[in-house]
């Protein structure tokens, strides 16, 4: 078998500079729409929590391609709360319920849902032992 360990070591360095950058993002934009929309603490504290395991999972995992697991924990919390916060929204389509801002909400959070679980899915990939993934030991 060919040793492509170097591989995942490089997908771990890409994923963790995206995460943390997606942690930046995040942060501003959820703060945006708390200051603006007026989302109480209670609300605003789930996506405070998902960025800062974004930045440590990202900082970490920079720091030794090992710790990879902390990463792909935090990209599973953030997958959660992406979609909890899409579906929330999503129930209230058939009651035509919804605001010009949360349908544009509902397709930015599709948007931001799709992404998370491909970092998710990724993540967790990665984290799957090399005798396992046919990577050789």
């Amino acid at each position: 078998m060919i040793d492509n360990s170097w591989l995942a070591a490089k997908h771990i360095r890409w994923i963790s500079l995206a995460s943390i950058a997606i942690a930046v993002f995040h942060l501003l934009a959820e703060t945006v729409y708390t200051l603006r929309y007026g989302q109480t603490v209670v609300g605003h504290l789930p996506d405070l929590v998902a960025v800062g395991l974004l930045l440590v999972g990202g900082i970490v995992a920079l720091k030794d391609p090992r710790a990879r697991g902390v990463l792909c924990g935090a990209w599973g919390f953030t997958c959660c709360l992406h979609y909890r916060a899409w579906a929330w929204r999503f129930e209230a389509v058939p009651s035509k319920s919804m605001d010009a801002v949360d349908e544009t909400l509902l397709q930015v959070l599709g948007a931001t849902l799709a992404m998370s679980v491909g970092f998710f899915v990724a993540t967790l990939f990665l984290c799957v032992p090399k005798t396992i993934r046919g990577d050789q030991e």
